[in-house]
């Protein structure tokens, strides 16, 4: 996906004052959410809310990527979920509870079925089943126009009855088996919550650790923890000068042809040119987003 999603904001899709404010947040996207944090009775006010709000507000979110978090394919509110969503077109549309590839393909048939251009799908990673079967999940469904993952670790955490471990260390194989999957098939995956919102040390760690592992971004429940999310997934001042120094070096005739040369005391192969052409690429993507 080719565009910068370091802060993913979910939003009560019933609570209207929340989603102004997310319009003033600098985050990369927001979710308007149907699911978690709306109770059953409040489903159909949340939904025409939703569609409503965005038919006169739409303009003040320029410049973010707009999700819509339905409610599963087995229940009576997907449809109508689903029917809004064409409606109001958000820029994709989020499932929960995704454990078949069948739960993509039928959501992108339900969209297309109602508009030619249907949004993007994205999948929630929250359920040990659903890790079993990503592979084939992820595969499959970028036929059906799946662009992106979240991991739910609340959820994860409930339905395997793990402990997490100090700083999730208990949870790193079942990430590390996600991003397995997710670089194989050039998938954009964002990190779960952080419930504890004014532990900024923690979120500090999270976001590091879930970095290093390749993933995109964090989803956030609070304004307070924008601007560390934005800070941790951004490239720093010095991570950039190195990328330029490298590709500063091989642009040198001498080392037109040079497989490998020393750059102050390192030795930088042909690979690391590769990266740091890359990795400047999209930051000066990012910068002019």
């Amino acid at each position: 996906m080719n565009r910068k999603l370091r802060s993913v904001i979910y939003v009560p899709a019933i609570n209207e004052k929340a989603m102004r404010k997310a319009a003033t947040l600098h985050v990369d996207a927001v979710i308007f959410d149907l699911e978690d944090s709306v109770f059953p009775e409040q489903k159909a006010q949340a939904r025409s809310g939703l569609a409503e709000f965005l038919t006169k507000e739409r303009a003040s979110f320029q410049g973010k990527y707009l999700v819509m978090r339905v409610n599963a394919d087995d229940t009576d509110y997907w449809k109508d979920d689903l029917a809004v969503a064409v409606q109001i077109m958000p820029d994709a549309v989020l499932l929960p509870k995704v454990t078949t590839p069948q739960h993509i393909h039928d959501t992108y048939v339900e969209l297309s079925a109602q508009t030619r251009q249907p949004p993007k799908i994205w999948s929630m990673v929250e359920n040990p089943l659903g890790i079993l079967r990503l592979e084939s999940i992820v595969e499959q469904g970028k036929n059906s126009g799946l662009e992106c993952l979240i991991l739910g670790t609340n959820d994860l955490v409930k339905d395997s009855d793990i402990d997490p471990g100090k700083d999730r260390c208990n949870l790193m194989p079942w990430f590390s088996h996600v991003m397995l999957v997710a670089k194989s098939f050039d998938m954009a995956v964002i990190d779960g919550v952080l419930n504890d919102i004014k532990n900024t040390d923690a979120l500090r760690a999270e976001c590091e650790v879930a970095r290093a592992l390749g993933m995109n971004g964090k989803t956030i429940i609070h304004p307070a923890q924008v601007e560390t999310v934005n800070k941790a997934f951004s490239p720093s001042e010095e991570q950039i000068a190195w990328w330029r120094k490298i590709v500063a070096a091989y642009d040198l005739p001498e080392n037109a042809n040079a497989g490998v040369i020393s750059l102050d005391g390192m030795m930088v192969e042909r690979l690391h040119h590769e990266i740091a052409v890359r990795k400047l690429r999209q930051f000066e993507q990012d910068a002019t987003a």
